[in-house]
């Protein structure tokens, strides 16, 4: 598998699943906080019900459409490798790309790009 490759070769972060989630939750643009994914997610972190929040940021970014950062989605890629959750890992992964190809720019930490 080519792109679960490609994740073996990004650096590891040394957060759990949990801290990563709660970063990208806390880095989330306000516009989104207010969506049920969103909402769904944080629900689904306090309960420690890690791969729903997992699922829960993956549908808020396709069903917005929006562009989110690399960041986001290696934070997403990585925890889930960690859980072994392997085709959600590759599916973040091929989001990265999807960005390069569509935006051709990398959108910060913290936005998104429309």
């Amino acid at each position: 598998m080519k792109l679960f490759n490609f994740i073996k070769k990004q650096p590891k972060s040394d957060l759990s699943p949990e801290q990563t989630i709660r970063r990208l939750l806390d880095y989330m643009p306000d516009y989104y906080k207010t969506q049920r994914q969103f909402i769904n997610s944080v629900e689904f972190l306090e309960n420690r019900e890690w791969e729903l929040a997992i699922d829960s940021l993956i549908e808020l970014a396709d069903e917005t459409g929006h562009y989110f950062s690399e960041e986001f989605w290696l934070g997403l890629a990585n925890s889930a490798d960690k859980m072994n959750l392997t085709d959600k890992a590759n599916y973040c992964i091929k989001q990265i790309k999807r960005n390069e190809d569509e935006v051709k720019s990398k959108t910060p930490f913290g936005w998104t790009t429309i």
